[in-house]
């Protein structure tokens, strides 16, 4: 019953801190939560404990300080008034330089912040956690514990951790999918990261979509399946591959704001992934080699950017021969290609029918490989390493 009524409080404490500094945005999530935690106001009338929403005031203002002094002195004031709270131990874990130390102040933000909640909201809420005010404490702390375990080594139990959070927030506001997803291809428990990617089967980014073309790799190697996941994370996402194989140095610092299918996202993703690609022997090789990373998904073969350079006089030599398929009248030849050669490769099923009123025809997915592998093998100036 006293859940209710410290959701009350933080409510009104998380409306307060927006406006001093500077009326902040609100989220849809933030305000879901409000309403839904007002909601239990309504439902319930215990008083609720007071001391914990002191003390949660005065995390608050811990979090907020500008001073390491200041943050630890506020945190301990904030224990004062209530040993529950969990957001100051969460405070003073993070001031704290002794690992070990700061570990069990995690897992001590962890314990309180269970108690405080009581064991029936673990049953009742599990699903739309942080859609309450009153959990997110609770799941701040949850992250940070699961991060430090993974910092010192406790890889099994940061994952379970991360798996947890997932179970009572399906909807993972706070982004742990991502870093499971790392971790579990990291550690190659495959079977895992597929269903972990599988449940969230429609995020689009290009952390979900390059995890995936690496589970893929795992799995299959450099093969038809592997290459048609490489080539839906270039389209989410073309910059990815430079970082992740050092052609471009990362930032000294993670960019601010994440934009879909820009840099500052290949950046943010390359930076927590790149474990997980070390950890599967050839896989950066595999994506250097790959024919939709050296033609960047360009229409262009010329372009200056690719990952070989063409040899243009081998293409003109190319042309000049195919322009025989079309001699007609002893030196006249027609400028599109021969019709028989069309009608074949429609038969091996890598472009559309070439029949018809259209004056281009469709690649296939395995179409567009082959041929990004044949323009390579034919015109690339240093031809690829055979493998």
């Amino acid at each position: 019953m006293a859940r209710a009524a410290k959701t009350k409080q933080k409510g009104t404490g998380r409306r307060a801190r927006a406006k001093s500094a500077g009326a902040q945005p609100v989220s849809q999530s933030d305000l879901d939560a409000l309403l839904t935690s007002f909601m239990r106001i309504l439902e319930e009338d215990d008083d609720g404990d007071e001391a914990l929403d002191l003390a949660q005031e005065k995390a608050f203002e811990a979090m907020d300080a500008p001073r390491t002094a200041d943050r630890i002195a506020l945190a301990r004031e904030a224990l004062a008034l209530s040993p529950l709270c969990s957001d100051a131990y969460l405070v003073l874990a993070r001031e704290t330089a002794d690992a070990d130390d700061a570990l069990e102040l995690y897992r001590r933000a962890v314990a309180v912040g269970a108690e405080a909640l009581g064991e029936t909201a673990f049953q009742d809420d599990a699903g739309s956690f942080w859609g309450l005010l009153q959990t997110r404490p609770y799941m701040r702390a949850r992250h940070e514990l699961a991060l430090a375990l993974w910092r010192r080594g406790h890889r099994d139990e940061a994952v379970a951790h991360y798996h947890e959070m997932l179970r009572l927030n399906p909807d993972d506001n706070q982004g742990i999918r991502y870093l499971l997803i790392d971790a579990l291809l990291e550690l190659g428990r495959e079977a895992d990261a597929d269903a972990v990617l599988k449940r969230y089967k429609d995020d689009g980014s290009a952390h979900w979509t390059w995890s995936a073309a690496l589970l893929a790799f795992r799995r299959t190697g450099n093969s038809a399946p592997a290459n048609k996941a490489l080539a839906k994370a270039v389209k989410a996402n073309g910059h990815v591959a430079a970082y992740l194989l050092g052609k471009k140095p990362l930032p000294a610092t993670l960019p601010g704001f994440i934009g879909m299918g820009d840099e500052s996202e290949s950046v943010s993703y390359v930076h927590y992934a790149v474990d997980a690609w070390d950890a599967a022997p050839a896989a950066k090789g595999w994506v250097a080699d790959a024919p939709v990373i050296a033609l960047g998904q360009q229409d262009d073969p010329q372009d200056a950017e690719l990952g070989y350079e063409p040899d243009l006089d081998r293409i003109d030599r190319a042309v000049l021969a195919l322009l025989l398929h079309g001699l007609h009248d002893e030196m006249r030849a027609w400028t599109t290609f021969d019709r028989d050669a069309l009608d074949r490769l429609h038969a091996q099923g890598v472009i559309s029918n070439p029949v018809g009123r259209a004056k281009s025809v469709v690649f296939t997915e395995a179409g567009l490989e082959a041929a990004l592998r044949s323009h390579r093998l034919l015109f690339a100036k240093t031809p690829p390493k055979s493998r």
